[in-house]
């Protein structure tokens, strides 16, 4: 019998590569399927007799998500069994009727754009902090969120992603004061940000020179809407995620309703159970798990510092770049200026090619290989022989490498994202519904972009329907795909050749009417 997915897992698995990448149970079954049952299939129901209903829940499902509230410190809390994607659909839901605007930040989740097009917002972009060195978004400074209110006070909310993929936390407690003086609530994309919680007691009892404190939960901090992936960097199921509310200016009833709008109407049962098992493990483990977990990561991340060439990125090389706070728990190796030996010569060496090398030739497989650094995602369920196994295929490496830093005509390549907003022509929802053509890339110069380009991951788009493609867009997807990364939004035609998707002029010149508008 063909099982290609079933094969695919089984193969995976077989391989022996040490998981640096989510979910962070990390394939234990030890970190948190001990406290459920030895067979899930015996959990898998629907909601019959007294097992409650999902979306008007009324009993246990109440009774878990009273009991996240109190854990979380927020008004109402909800498991979200189709991952944080519906719980962002749901929150700027909850927030924006058709037509309004909408404050966000460029580096959102596709998720929001989703939501933007759903809706037919009007997005206010806030560019983050572009770190030309270490080619990764910053944080979002208040000052261009006092702006963006300023500029459009009619705008429904305001919302961001803290921390970044790359680990980066913006102000959210400034931001959120911001928000509130002009009755606007802040959403904030917490996904990779679960573990903050449970960290608390961290900050309280480890005291060294070097501590840093791990940055505070948003929800904490006066947003109003917070969306966590719990699957990320705890050990959860993939999907298991959790949406907070704590806030006077959105509506209870709203929310719930468009949870449900975005939620399966036949909820995983095994996903609820997962998702109460994990977050009752991490609340008893405060001083327990964490406490280890912190320590192996201040006693590698000292380790990694002392890599000759390949640089471990920390809160430091974001110091002018609107950092706030940074997560440790991310392993973000650059290898910016960092070159090889190869048959033909030295060559630039890229986060591709680290994420190769660590992957077949020392079993460590990344969460994400990019342009010029990889990332390894770190949770409670990573061991030190884990950690010690990745420090010392990173050192065999890193003495394979040259420093190029006095030859950097030989790396100092374009980047990808470039800090600066393409010029926006019409709506995404316009863009999206009209009729479209595809062009070869070099044609696509001028021309109004009908597909959203991204990089995977993290899937934060380059540039959006509706905005017009620029000579520097179509260098930054070649020099993308010369590397061998994932860019998604591409057309592969029959001969091989990558196109994008234009929108038909004759159509989109009829739809200037909404952007004049802008």
């Amino acid at each position: 019998m063909e099982q290609p997915i079933l094969n695919g897992l089984t193969a995976y698995n077989t391989e022996g590569s040490y998981p640096w990448h989510m979910p962070g149970h990390k394939r234990r079954l030890d970190t948190i399927f001990s406290e459920l049952v030895a067979n899930p299939f015996s959990i898998d129901v629907t909601e019959v007799g007294d097992l409650d209903e999902f979306h008007h829940p009324e009993g246990i499902i109440r009774e878990a998500f009273d009991r996240a509230a109190e854990i979380y410190g927020s008004q109402h809390s909800y498991y979200l069994v189709n991952g944080s994607t519906c719980g962002i659909l749901a929150a700027v839901s909850a927030v924006c009727k058709p037509g309004d605007t909408l404050i966000m930040a460029r580096n959102c989740h596709k998720s929001v754009y989703h939501a933007v097009r759903l809706l037919k917002l009007k997005p206010v972009y806030i560019m983050p902090e572009w770190n030309e060195r270490m080619e990764m978004f910053g944080g979002i400074l208040p000052d261009k969120v006092k702006k963006a209110i300023a500029e459009h006070p009619g705008a429904k909310a305001v919302i961001l992603v803290s921390p970044t993929y790359e680990g980066v936390v913006s102000d959210v407690e400034k931001l959120a004061k911001l928000c509130h003086k002009a009755d606007m609530p802040l959403l904030v994309d917490e996904a990779h940000g679960a573990h903050f919680e449970y960290m608390a007691n961290v900050n309280e009892t480890l005291s060294t020179t070097n501590y840093k404190k791990v940055p505070e939960p948003a929800i904490r901090l006066g947003a109003d809407i917070v969306v966590e992936s719990l699957h990320k960097t705890l050990p959860a199921m993939t999907q298991c995620s959790i949406l907070h509310m704590k806030s006077n200016l959105v509506s209870r009833k709203r929310l719930e309703e468009f949870l449900a709008v975005y939620q399966s109407s036949s909820p995983s049962y095994v996903f609820m159970a997962a998702t109460e098992a994990c977050i009752e493990k991490m609340n008893h483990e405060r001083d327990g798990l964490f406490i280890l977990y912190k320590q192996l990561l201040m006693e590698y991340r000292k380790k990694f510092d002392e890599l000759t060439n390949i640089h471990l990125v920390g809160e430091n090389d974001f110091k002018k770049y609107g950092i706030y706070g940074y997560d440790d728990g991310k392993l973000v190796f650059s290898v910016r200026s960092c070159g090889i030996h190869t048959q033909d010569g030295i060559v630039p060496f890229t986060g591709s090619m680290l994420g190769d090398m660590l992957t077949k030739e020392y079993g460590q497989a990344m969460e994400m290989a990019g342009g010029s650094y990889v990332i390894a995602i770190t949770s409670v369920a990573d061991s030190k022989e884990a950690f010690e196994a990745l420090y010392q295929a990173l050192q065999i490496i890193d003495g394979q490498l040259i420093d190029l830093t006095e030859n950097a005509d030989m790396y100092n390549e374009e980047c990808l994202y470039y800090g600066v907003l393409p010029e926006r022509k019409t709506s995404i929802a316009e863009a999206l519904d009209n009729d479209y053509s595809t062009v070869a890339l070099n044609d696509a110069v001028g021309r109004i972009s009908g597909a959203y380009i991204s990089i995977f991951p993290p899937e934060i788009p380059v540039i959006v329907p509706g905005e017009m493609i620029s000579k520097d867009i179509v260098k930054g997807i070649k020099r993308a795909l010369s590397q061998g990364l994932k860019v998604k939004g591409l057309v592969l035609s029959d001969n091989g050749e990558y196109k994008l998707t234009v929108v038909r002029e004759n159509k989109w010149l009829s739809h200037r009417k909404w952007f004049n508008e802008r």
